[in-house]
């Protein structure tokens, strides 16, 4: 995923942004549990998930009042929980990659850094909709790259691995 000038001529439909940088997975969770990775470079970011029913009109705050679980890199140094209000995250912590467990049965949708293998941030919910990965960039040069499960070579899962 990489942010582009060029304006694409696409339907404007319920579920399509049209002020952030951002896009969500086609495939919901509605339960069970997920794990993805995603590089992030070197850029500012927004991971997470979005809620079936999330504001996406507009640029309203990607945050837990507007049905959105996310992770922020904000000027490249400042790593932030959107909660409400939002929480700050230690300064030295700025993941290039950052892995997203989901665990919709148990309600919580936890972070952490690849690299290092340190957890990040764990939001606890209790979920009762439709969740959808979120991805958000403003990277021009280099590929916010998703990582698939098959190229999982270890497993960052706080419980028993996904993955055998």
């Amino acid at each position: 995923m990489r942010c582009g000038f060029e304006r694409k001529d696409v339907p404007n439909y319920h579920q399509r942004f049209d002020g952030w940088w951002c896009a969500t997975g086609v495939e919901g969770f509605n339960s069970g549990r997920h794990y993805w990775e995603v590089e992030v470079g070197e850029r500012d970011f927004r991971l997470g998930v979005a809620k079936e029913s999330a504001l996406r009109k507009g640029f309203k705050s990607l945050n837990t009042d507007t049905g959105y679980l996310t992770l922020r890199l904000e000027r490249g140094t400042e790593l932030k929980a959107l909660t409400v209000p939002f929480t700050a995250l230690p300064p030295g912590l700025i993941p290039r990659k950052v892995a997203v467990y989901l665990d919709y049965d148990q309600g919580q949708l936890s972070f952490y850094d690849v690299d290092s293998r340190s957890h990040i941030y764990t939001y606890n919910e209790s979920f009762n909709e439709k969740l959808f990965p979120l991805f958000g960039t403003t990277e021009i040069i280099k590929d916010l790259v998703i990582k698939s499960p098959g190229s999982k070579a270890y497993c960052l899962c706080p419980s028993l691995c996904l993955w055998g």
